[in-house]
């Protein structure tokens, strides 16, 4: 049936319809209205669109088999379209405010990706329906290293090299490339949904953000956080920069291990030391050899001299220390400071120089001798084939490597003594420590609260600078002909450095700018903060979602925030309400202690605090900044940060193992979506729970493509059983039930109303209203894996599975309108709740089904949430529940007795008085559910007459039936068909005992197998005792009869 179209008439003065219908799907209490025009009802698609015919949009379940995945990216341009992605500041509530991790501007969606986003669009939606001015930033990262990488490859498939463009016009090139390609991972973004405000969308190097880099660079430059300094860090030889600990990948390769002779100094052919070492090129930068002093072997040596193979007779020292493992390999280990991160400690500890025998670009310098310009692994070839020659080698075998790659280009990273710029980390980690222990900060699960102790224990400093041109340039000058590790300007322009250095050394004086760029770690966490309005050195940024509640991303460098802001038009508070992290799932726990959440601060009247976290946690925080009541107060530092718990995210898995390219099991998103939808894919992946990996199984996203189906034909079989909108009088009757369904919006006492409701509507609209408050509940907790099973349960388990079927009782069977209109109601007002719940997780098939309900005046991206504390009838559910396990208990026994479905049986109901009043008054409902003969079925105190003939069936305390045999089957076919399956079975166990009464057979076979023939007999043996207790009833039964 389609709705007609009403009368303008009847829609501007009939209260008695629109707002007489029921108010939970039709309240006054909306942020929204949206004007209705003569073409609004169209094919029961009720919306009125600007700009855009609703009708192009959304297709009603009564027209189409299923929900067509092709309809989400209209749905989504339709949302865009009428501005829902916008705060609302109608209702003058809190706002709150998400700032997305910037993607990688060079990135393509992965399931990374598709976790943060349906994540984070999930507590968007949710807060957005509670009324909420709810603003998520969207924003895309420059990415340095990756950026430049895809340019230079492009460059190099032309035939030609950065250096040759030179640094203004290379940078002109990776500007180009990003305005053709920077909006690939922006679209795929928005293909999962994702409710951002992306008129607001900002890239990390815009101008604005830019500004705010420098500033937090020249403040903590100001105190003493960050500094220059030669140390051993991550080289990359062909990306020609130092790159993170996060950018370097071990993998297990097979290497070899060489075996070398150290002579000693002063000593025979027969005094040598053997070392063991897989990088032989870099004895060049031995700078001493080490034994443990408790190696009795080597005593003797300790104090002497070793001779460094093909290096003329260089000498080290011999030296003990119990950082050697005398059971790894010889027990002597050579010490290359310049070349190996633990030598570098173990040499700044001991004082020994450092020897740097290694070019940019991987070759050998001029402190290699004669293997000067080879690179490193032409070296490493020649020097062994000359060992060999010399007698110095012992010998080679192999050995499997950790080898650590780089993550973008994928050659041997080389650890390498570098200038570069750190910033100071002990006093950082100081505090997020006492966080935890003061219990300041609470990590959930407790077991990560180990690992974040650990890494935080043993932090090291952190390199910010890269040796790049794509990127935010570091603010330092140097003074020409001056030495630059000590002359130098840190400004937050040219024309403030040049200002400055003519104040220290005169007019004539030339200076220039640090070519290296910064880490993009450290400049994508002002992305957060510009954007919510947080002031920047040149007068300040000022949001109106600044007002309140404010949600942040942050990545690692977001440890430098509370150093890098600095306040001077911030004039109201801000609690902040969820901080997301960057989405990098660790593979192990010390890879996941790597990304921790750092929460500390500075003592003092400025209140500096600090705030960092990672790609594993979620922070649920509370930031105030203070209100400004003296000016003075304005340039200092006054964020202050409370972080109440962290949550351990999931990692997402596939076939049981992280997911990987090298593995084979990655899943792509997209092909996801073709496939399965968005939707599936989003509520699939919202099931995972904290701490725990989540296995992103096809199976799990079939099952779930599965349940927008039987959502779609909820939403079919309600549309179909609702009356004509024409027809005016069943609306009414609809709308008497006004006062029991809806008057929470007018504020009237429900309890009365819901005791009236029949049994089956009073039990599902209470399981409704429990199923609200614990999902609200849940989503204020960020529980969202509780939140995807609670409502999943509820409506497959209890909506469509039982009140959907009762329901049919009242539409299509005696009783009428009336009885009907009871149905009516209470599923349109269930299933509207249901689509609001789920919206958050399933955006957009419940908003197609959304529109297909009548009177609703609003699109539901943006329609109220539904209120809490709604009452409930525990004494129905109750009732209902002993309803069920006799529906179950009948069901039962008819597939035991393989009763075929159309066959109507008898019953007798035996229970007090009380449970066979409201028994008796939903027997049609239990004639519908146990298929029943409903001009048969007798409520009695006392068992029935033919009680011996009947298969007896407790229910439930105090509620008992009998079902004639003689209704179910013909009880002599089955005695006779029960004989012969039970002589086929005492065959099949009786050869199962034979096999197992062989010796031979329990003592050779494998024990699997004997395990396996044991628990078939086992197994048999039940089937038996089964089928012969049955047998026995119905020759009984004949017994009687006759």
């Amino acid at each position: 049936m389609a709705f007609s179209n009403p009368s303008l008439s009847l829609l501007s003065s009939s209260c008695s319809v629109c707002n007489r219908l029921n108010p939970l799907l039709f309240s006054t209490q909306r942020r929204r209205r949206i004007s209705l025009s003569r073409s609004h009802f169209r094919s029961r698609c009720f919306t009125t669109v600007a700009g855009m015919q609703s009708s192009d949009v959304f297709t009603s379940p009564e027209v189409a088999k299923s929900f067509d995945f092709t309809a989400e990216e209209r749905i989504y341009k339709w949302w865009e379209s009428q501005g829902y992605f916008k705060p609302s500041f109608e209702r003058g509530s809190e706002p709150f405010v998400v700032s997305m991790p910037p993607p990688n501007v060079t990135g393509s969606l992965h399931m990374g990706h598709a976790m943060f986003v349906t994540l984070e669009d999930i507590m968007v939606r949710y807060h957005r329906m509670k009324g909420r001015p709810t603003l998520w930033l969207p924003g895309t990262d420059h990415a340095g290293i990756a950026t430049q990488l895809v340019v230079e490859r492009m460059l190099a498939a032309e035939g030609t090299k950065r250096v040759d463009l030179g640094r203004e016009e290379f940078t002109k090139r990776v500007w180009a490339w990003k305005e053709k390609y920077g909006g690939t991972i922006t679209n795929q973004i928005k293909r999962l949904g994702a409710s951002c405000d992306w008129t607001k969308e900002r890239f990390t190097l815009d101008a604005q953000l830019s500004r705010a880099v420098v500033e937090a660079f020249v403040r903590l430059h100001e105190k003493g956080l960050i500094y220059q300094g030669s140390y051993v860090v991550n080289w990359s030889p062909n990306l020609q920069t130092a790159v993170s600990d996060l950018e370097v990948e071990y993998s297990e390769e097979p290497g070899t291990l060489y075996h070398i002779k150290y002579r000693v100094a002063g000593g025979s052919r027969s005094d040598y030391l053997t070392i063991a070492t897989t990088r032989p090129e870099t004895l060049f930068g031995d700078t001493a050899v080490a034994v443990n002093p408790e190696d009795e072997r080597y005593s003797k040596y300790v104090g002497k001299q070793a001779i460094v193979p093909m290096t003329y007779g260089r000498h080290v020292p011999i030296i003990s220390d119990k950082y050697v493992d005398k059971d790894f390999g010889t027990g002597v280990l050579k010490i290359s400071p310049g070349h190996d991160h633990n030598d570098y400690l173990l040499a700044r500890k001991l004082g020994l120089p450092i020897l740097n025998v290694m070019n940019k670009d991987g070759t050998l310098n001029e402190v290699a001798g004669l293997y000067c310009g080879l690179d490193r692994f032409e070296a490493r070839k020649k020097l062994w084939s000359e060992l060999e020659e010399t007698g110095l080698a012992v010998k080679k075998e192999p050995h499997t490597l950790r080898v650590p790659r780089s993550q973008r280009g994928g050659e041997i990273i080389e650890p390498l003594v570098s200038k570069q710029w750190f910033v100071t980390m002990e006093p950082l980690a100081e505090k997020a420590l006492q966080a935890v222990e003061k219990g300041e900060l609470t990590i959930m699960p407790e077991r990560f609260e180990k690992i974040y102790n650990h890494w935080l224990s043993n932090i090291k400093d952190w390199c910010i600078s890269r040796q790049l041109w794509w990127g935010h340039r570091i603010p330092v000058w140097y003074i020409v002909g001056k030495d630059c590790e000590e002359e130098y300007i840190v400004a937050r322009s040219t024309e403030e450095a040049l200002a400055k250095a003519r104040e220290k050394y005169g007019r004539n004086v030339e200076i220039y700018q640090d070519p290296d760029v910064l880490d993009t770690w450290f400049s994508r966490i002002r992305h957060a903060f510009v954007r919510n309005g947080i002031a920047d050195a040149t007068g300040g940024v000022r949001s109106r979602m600044v007002r309140a509640g404010c949600g942040v991303h942050c990545g690692l460098s977001a440890l430098l925030v509370g150093q890098m802001c600095q306040q001077r038009t911030l004039r109201n508070s801000i609690p902040l309400q969820f901080l997301r992290p960057d989405n990098r799932a660790a593979a192990a726990p010390y890879e996941q202690a790597r990304h921790i959440v750092l929460l500390g601060g500075k003592n003092g009247d400025d209140g500096d605090r600090i705030h960092w976290d990672s790609s594993i946690f979620k922070c649920l925080s509370s930031w105030t900044y203070p209100r400004f009541s003296n000016p003075c107060c304005a340039n200092k530092l006054i964020a202050s940060i409370i972080c109440k718990s962290c949550w351990v995210l999931f990692n997402i898995c596939s076939m049981g193992r992280k997911m990987s390219k090298t593995l084979g099991n990655v899943i792509d998103p997209l092909d996801t979506i073709k496939e399965y939808g968005t939707d599936a894919l989003r509520f699939t992946l919202s099931l995972g729970t904290p701490g725990q990996d989540l296995n992103l199984s096809l199976e799990r996203l079939n099952s779930n493509k599965g349940f927008t189906n039987k959502l779609w034909n909820a939403g079919k079989f309600v549309l179909h059983n609702l009356p004509p909108q024409s027809d005016l009088s069943a609306w009414k009757a609809i709308q008497g039930f006004k006062p029991i369904i809806c008057s929470v919006f007018s504020q009237f006492d429900m309890d009365d109303s819901l005791y009236k409701l029949p049994l089956p509507e009073c039990w599902v609209v209470s399981k409704l209203h429990i199923l609200i408050d614990a999902v609200t509940t849940s989503y204020d907790k960020y529980f969202f894996g509780d939140v995807a099973r609670e409502i999943y349960d509820f409506f497959w388990g209890d909506f469509a599975d039982w009140y959907i079927e009762a329901s049919k009782a009242r539409l299509y069977h005696s009783g009428g309108d009336s009885v009907a209109s009871v149905a009516q109601a209470v599923l349109l007002y269930v299933f509207g709740n249901i689509l609001k719940l789920l919206h958050p997780f399933m955006p957009f098939v419940t908003e197609e089904l959304w529109q297909s309900l009548p009177y609703r005046e609003e699109a539901l991206i943006v329609s109220a949430w539904p209120l809490t504390s709604l009452p409930t009838q525990a004494e129905s559910v109750k009732k209902f529940e002993n309803l069920q396990s006799l529906t179950r208990a009948i069901r039962n026994a008819r597939a035991e007795y393989s009763v075929e479905p159309a066959r109507r049986i008898s019953a007798s109901i035996v229970a007090n008085s009380e449970v066979i009043h409201y028994i008796s008054k939903e027997r049609e409902v239990l004639a519908l559910l146990s298929r029943l003969d409903l001009q048969n079925i007798s409520f009695t105190e006392t068992p029935p007459g033919d009680a011996n003939q009947s298969v007896h069936l407790v229910a439930s305390e105090g509620l008992e039936a009998y079902l004639p045999l003689a209704d179910m089957v013909d009880i002599s076919a089955e005695v006779q068909r029960l004989s012969k399956r039970l002589a086929k079975m005492q065959n099949e166990y009786d050869g199962l005992m034979a096999r197992l009464s062989s010796p031979s057979f329990v003592e050779k076979a494998p024990k699997d197998v004997v395990r396996g023939v044991q628990e078939k007999a086992a197994e048999a043996e039940e089937k038996l005792i089964l089928t012969r207790n049955r047998l026995a009833f119905l020759q009984s039964t004949v017994l009687v009869s006759n």
